[in-house]
């Protein structure tokens, strides 16, 4: 069956030119018999790459080079195939076709995950739209750590918007947990920790909290990699500290404000927040 991730785009135009793009277009009159065709091999151009064939000289066509590359490294079967959401149709149902046709099996791939389209200040990223920016030119504004941030509180399957204000809320996040392991040090240095009281009431409902949170990042994370919902129940736990500290004051237990901070710490190093 073709076209199995997107098969509302079989006979769509639209669908073939958000794919496509300018190959569609070029390519739709002059060499297709159908505009849905696509081509395993392809006479050259003057300046392309050729090789000799069976249908004489020429280039594999856009998609059979990625299948080809894949069964190259990997053999008749991929667990996991990745890719913007703009690949899944025509490009990724079309490796698809030609390979469990190659193959002669009904399940090339496991799992697919297609990223969300950036867009810049609302407008999705495109060379046409002159809102082309670089990697390079990100970091001359914010830090390759604010970035990420950003990165982590949006869905990684939906679109990304990058504009002042989302950096803003990215920055902001990253003073929140700066200011939190400020507080932490500040808390545990010089303690003896072997030393320290029993926990009394208040630490006690904290480390009940640090439970939930945990329970909260794990479902998270379980769930399609959700790092927005993630995100929001570490910080939730830096608030429950705060406000834990807040009660506190002098008398807070070093033990436990430990274990929460190695516990951010730790998961924030998954994310690549935190540099080992």
């Amino acid at each position: 069956r073709y076209a199995k991730l997107a098969p509302e785009g079989v006979g769509s135009a639209a669908a073939m030119a958000e794919g496509e793009g300018e190959l569609s277009a070029a390519s739709a009159g002059a060499e297709k018999r159908a505009p849905t065709d696509f081509a395993l091999w392809k006479r050259s151009k003057a300046g392309e790459p050729a090789w000799d064939s069976p249908w004489g000289r020429g280039r594999p066509g856009w998609h059979i080079e990625c299948s080809a590359m894949a069964a190259d490294i990997t053999g008749e079967h991929l667990d996991v195939h990745c890719g913007g959401v703009d690949l899944k149709f025509p490009h990724h149902d079309n490796e698809i076709a030609q390979s469990e046709a190659a193959f002669g099996h009904d399940c090339w791939v496991e799992t697919f995950l297609h990223a969300g389209h950036l867009h810049i200040e609302g407008m999705k990223m495109s060379k046409s739209l002159k809102n082309f920016i670089t990697i390079q030119q990100a970091l001359r504004d914010n830090s390759a750590r604010q970035i990420r941030l950003l990165f982590l509180l949006h869905p990684w399957h939906a679109p990304l918007n990058y504009s002042r204000e989302t950096m803003r809320t990215a920055v902001a996040v990253e003073g929140k947990f700066s200011e939190f392991f400020t507080t932490v040090n500040m808390v545990t240095r010089g303690q003896d920790l072997y030393l320290a009281a029993a926990w009394g009431s208040t630490e006690k409902a904290l480390f009940a909290a640090f439970a939930t949170r945990r329970a909260e990042v794990h479902a998270a994370l379980a769930d399609n990699v959700d790092t927005p919902a993630a995100m929001t129940a570490l910080q939730g736990l830096v608030a429950d500290v705060n406000i834990y500290l807040a009660k506190q004051k002098d008398d807070a237990h070093p033990v436990v404000v430990r274990n929460i901070g190695a516990y951010v710490t730790r998961i924030l190093k998954v994310f690549g927040v935190i540099e080992d």
